[in-house]
């Protein structure tokens, strides 16, 4: 059983070597969370220009720059209601609500920005560009699949051998 599990995980890396390459490849310098490389989905398998390059990389910027004190408002409200779970007596859904509502408005900010983001770098691509993207994307959904019909696979084995269950979406 377990070799078979080897044998699977060896094919998947195989399938997804190439791409993981190009995506590292095209991965863009940029000041990601931690200032390192910054995933961005429809970037991947897409050949861009230098000046592309440039205007991507000023495009993530001012993104990091707008969303930084979103990012640390954030970080607080979760370090209130951190402070709230742990503290000594009782916690209720009707304590925490006010902070709970607070951290998902700042998450709204944040996928709107986001959004914003991922049209202006998308107004940059070419026609051809914008198909590569999304040949790439179905490529990647493909791969996407496979490993989760193979985890499913694997799922009843590892149940009937007393292993942890499946992580399948």
């Amino acid at each position: 059983m377990l070799k078979r599990n080897f044998i699977t995980a060896g094919m998947l890396a195989g399938l997804l070597a190439p791409l993981l390459a190009n995506a590292v490849a095209q991965a863009q310098p940029g000041p990601g969370f931690h200032g390192g490389f910054r995933h961005d989905s429809l970037l991947e398998g897409v050949t861009l220009t230098d000046a592309q390059q440039s205007q991507v990389r000023a495009l993530h910027k001012a993104s990091w720059q707008s969303t930084k004190p979103i990012m640390q408002q954030l970080h607080a409200v979760q370090d209130q209601i951190d402070s709230a779970l742990l503290a000594s007596g009782t916690v209720t859904e009707a304590n925490l609500a006010p902070l709970v509502q607070q951290k998902e408005s700042l998450m709204q900010q944040l996928d709107a920005q986001h959004v914003s983001e991922q049209i202006a770098v998308r107004n940059l691509l070419t026609a051809d560009q914008i198909a590569q993207a999304s040949a790439s994307h179905a490529k990647l959904e493909a791969l996407h699949a496979q490993e989760m019909s193979l985890r499913q696979q694997n799922a009843p084995a590892a149940a009937a051998a007393g292993g942890p269950p499946s992580d399948a979406e």
